[in-house]
């Protein structure tokens, strides 16, 4: 929370504003690892459809939720 506060004032946003930013990140957030999960029950003819390939969603169902 220290964080946050010294952030808040070295950022000139409101508190509105700084809780909507980590709201929007936690979100942001959640709709990766939703996805991920999704495209990793696909099977290889929806992947071709999408121009993907096995590999290439291994690599990306990896990646941490952040990134």
């Amino acid at each position: 929370m220290t964080t946050l506060i010294l952030q808040h004032k070295q950022s000139g946003l409101s508190l509105t504003q700084s809780l909507g930013l980590v709201f929007s990140t936690l979100q942001l957030w959640l709709d990766k690892s939703r996805q991920r999960q999704q495209l990793a029950q696909l099977d290889a003819r929806q992947l071709s459809d999408l121009g993907l390939d096995r590999d290439r969603v291994k690599m990306e169902v990896a990646k941490p939720f952040w990134q």
